[in-house]
């Protein structure tokens, strides 16, 4: 979300008592929370109601382990799959009607190292599939504002 901040020109700035960084200019509101991701819903409905945005107009950018490391992929609406930050916001708004926009980091060789795999800075040797995922995701970001869910879906596809 950073670079799409980047790219926007808009600058992140934490409210006073509140547990996220946020921009609100324009047609493009940004948020990061500061929260632990199994608690990212707390910060959504605030956002929300700030933005003065209906369910169905949030963007969700988040890890996905089903996905091969780089991969991009976007989702209208869905469940949270045993995804903790996803549930949690799914839970905090009643609905998962949100688009999602899934990074992929595929997923650990031992189960037992799930969370190690999550929280570890990835391998050298996928930095760059990594860096390359941001990009495109930012880019979907991006092109959500001016186009609807099936045309970026479909921009995605074309960048494989």
């Amino acid at each position: 979300m950073r670079r799409l901040v980047l790219r926007r020109n808009l600058t992140l700035h934490k409210p006073f008592l509140r547990s996220y960084l946020w921009t609100g200019r324009g047609e493009c509101v940004a948020a990061i929370p500061l929260t632990y991701m199994n608690r990212s819903g707390s910060v959504i409905p605030s956002l929300v109601r700030a933005a003065r945005a209906g369910i169905g107009d949030l963007v969700v950018v988040c890890d996905n382990m089903d996905l091969p490391p780089g991969t991009v992929r976007l989702k209208r609406r869905g469940s949270s799959r045993s995804h903790n930050g996803l549930a949690s916001i799914v839970d905090a708004l009643g609905s998962g009607d949100f688009i999602r926009i899934y990074v992929g980091i595929g997923r650990p060789v031992d189960a037992s190292r799930v969370v190690e795999h999550v929280l570890a800075i990835p391998p050298e040797s996928q930095r760059s599939l990594y860096e390359k995922a941001f990009e495109v995701a930012a880019d979907a970001a991006n092109a959500l504002l001016d186009h609807d869910v099936g045309t970026v879906m479909n921009m995605l596809a074309d960048r494989k």
